[in-house]
């Protein structure tokens, strides 16, 4: 059973390059008060959909957790208890980097009504000279770490049900598909859900709001994402079984499906997709990039890792170390990104960052959290968050990213 896909790390490594260019290019774009979303330029409505882009790391982290499990089952002989509780361990551990990001390092929420940031707590120090407590709503909100702890824990406890119940691998695949399909299908009931979650929070019920919060809260809750990494665990379980052919004859289908399906949805629906609201217009995205993510897993999985040892151009290379050790740079960017516009209001008090010029600051910055990223592979990415992952996974049976940042 192959350990790990390198094409899958490089596809999380664009994934996470791209958040860090648009971050700075969203969040430091002067104009963004001033947007006409109703005809926004074109510029515009792309990195909204790219920023709609965490199924794709739910995905990919459904693909890569149920090939963990898989591995510590039928090579290293785990138990079902045992492999269970990595998930609930590894899945914690995530949550804590979430909660520790969106509360005190993570991109500021955009408030137009008041023309204003809700930033997290070091960012409104740096860029505000104020001290907060975090609001409400940052308290609350479901980023796309939150997504990916809780969705690694539901997955181990999808797969240890699958192994308890199912000893057929072919009906086990049939398992997280149809699993996935059901989620994606009850999350229909998020559009009515959470305007009552909205109610409940105005209302101060906060047992409702505790209640709904994971399943419907933005900006990624458990419906739909879970839906994305049940269909990450069943494209594993067809790499697990080395089929090629038979992947490519289930896969291929499936994302065109979903695509044709998610067009029509959102073709029919009101255009409001930068509004963010939880419609039908949502709801076709998320069928969307379903089966364009499926695609494009398969299509890099196809380029990188159908031949052995193929060495990497200098540019896989780079967005390799991204999937690799990107979430340490992520966790810190808004930081850096808050110090260096500070800086240049310090040259220019009357600075005014368009959009072609942010999306340059994004570019250079992320290049240079490359450059870093490729020093400091040399000492094997020590102190970072993925090492003390490793650090503590080792406690519970091991970790595949222990030998990545060993490379």
């Amino acid at each position: 059973m192959k350990k790990h896909y390198v094409g899958i790390d490089i596809l999380r490594g664009i994934g996470i390059f791209s958040v860090l260019v648009l971050h700075t290019a969203f969040y430091y774009f002067d104009g963004i008060y001033d947007l006409d979303l109703s005809d926004p330029p074109l510029v515009i409505t792309l990195i909204g959909f790219i920023l709609m882009f965490a199924g794709m790391f739910a995905m990919i982290s459904g693909v890569v957790h149920t090939l963990q499990a898989y591995r510590k089952i039928k090579e290293k002989n785990f138990t079902l208890k045992d492999t269970l509780r990595y998930s609930l361990f590894s899945g914690l551990y995530i949550l804590l980097i979430a909660y520790l990001y969106f509360l005190f390092t993570g991109p500021g929420l955009i408030l137009f009504a008041t023309r204003s940031m809700d930033n997290s707590l070091l960012v409104e120090l740096i860029r505000n000279q104020r001290l907060i407590f975090p609001s409400l709503e940052r308290i609350l909100y479901v980023d796309s770490l939150v997504m990916i702890g809780s969705n690694i824990i539901l997955l181990g406890l999808i797969t240890f049900i699958g192994f308890k119940f199912i000893k057929s691998d072919n009906r086990r695949s049939l398992y997280y598909y149809i699993f996935a399909v059901i989620i994606l299908l009850l999350t229909i009931f998020r559009i009515p859900l959470y305007d009552t979650y909205l109610t409940a929070v105005d209302e101060g019920r906060y047992f409702s709001v505790l209640l709904l919060n994971w399943f419907v809260n933005k900006n990624n809750p458990i419906l739909p994402f879970l839906s994305f990494a049940l269909f990450g665990g069943w494209l594993s379980t067809l790499l697990i079984e080395g089929n090629i052919k038979k992947t490519r004859m289930l896969v291929i289908p499936s994302g065109i499906i979903f695509i044709i399906i998610g067009l029509f949805i959102y073709l029919t629906a009101e255009e409001t997709m930068l509004d963010r609201r939880i419609d039908y217009t949502w709801y076709g995205i998320m069928v969307f990039q379903i089966g364009l993510f499926k695609l494009l897993i398969l299509g890099f999985i196809r380029m990188y890792d159908t031949e052995s040892n193929k060495k990497l151009s200098i540019v896989s290379r780079f967005l390799y170390r991204f999937g690799v050790a990107g979430l340490t740079v992520f966790f810190i960017e808004q930081i850096f990104s808050s110090i260096l516009k500070e800086i240049l209001l310090m040259f220019n008090s009357n600075l005014y960052l368009d959009i072609p010029v942010s999306i340059l600051i994004g570019l250079l910055l992320a290049v240079m959290w490359g450059l870093l990223l490729k020093l400091w592979s040399r000492y094997n990415y020590k102190y970072g968050i993925e090492y003390f992952y490793v650090k503590l996974m080792s406690k519970y049976g091991g970790s595949e990213k222990e030998h990545k940042l060993k490379e």
